[in-house]
């Protein structure tokens, strides 16, 4: 049976026959069906840590050493509540590198660099920056809408910043 419906396909097929098939509504239903989180707006971003200078006038070398526990906590709500293992797990898989809800790092920080002249500036201080991704968790549900075609519904979007959990910083002046 089956090698016959072959040959009556390849036969219409080759004469240039058209071929049209129906399926019933249960066929045509989507099957994608279900509730999916989407990692979205995905970037690398640099923040301000809580190790920092003294402010410092244009023209003058700042030279920073102390030891300190360096700390940056994450901005946002996408890793509140019961959702926030998934969301996590699947940043970190998408960032290919592990992120969290806080960093901190404790060390001898030492570093130098002098305080240029910028428009609208009065100071600059050494700053430490870490390392950061930026993305929106994006929970939706797929279902199957009229006619069988499937549809999206958005149940939230929730945008944050989160620390890597590696020392991954970056010093530089930070100016008002």
């Amino acid at each position: 049976m089956r090698r016959a419906l072959n040959v009556v396909l390849a036969t219409a097929l080759a004469s240039g026959g058209a071929i049209i098939a129906t399926a019933s509504p249960a066929q045509a239903a989507c099957a994608d069906r279900g509730t999916y989180i989407a990692i979205i707006n995905k970037k690398t971003v640099w923040k301000p840590t809580n190790v920092h200078s003294d402010w410092a006038r244009p023209g003058v070398t700042i030279t920073y050493a102390k030891s300190k526990e360096g700390t940056w906590k994450a901005e946002g709500t996408a890793t509140v509540g019961a959702e926030a293992g998934v969301i996590f797990t699947k940043a970190s898989a998408s960032f290919s590198a592990t992120i969290g809800k806080s960093w901190t790092k404790s060390d001898r920080w030492s570093y130098a660099a002098t305080v240029q002249r910028k428009a609208g500036k009065s100071k600059g201080r050494l700053m430490m920056y870490h390392e950061a991704r930026s993305f929106t968790a994006h929970k939706y549900r797929v279902y199957t809408g009229a006619g069988g075609a499937c549809k999206l519904t958005t149940v939230y979007k929730k945008p944050g910043t989160y620390p890597v959990k590696k020392n991954s910083n970056l010093w530089g002046l930070q100016y008002s």
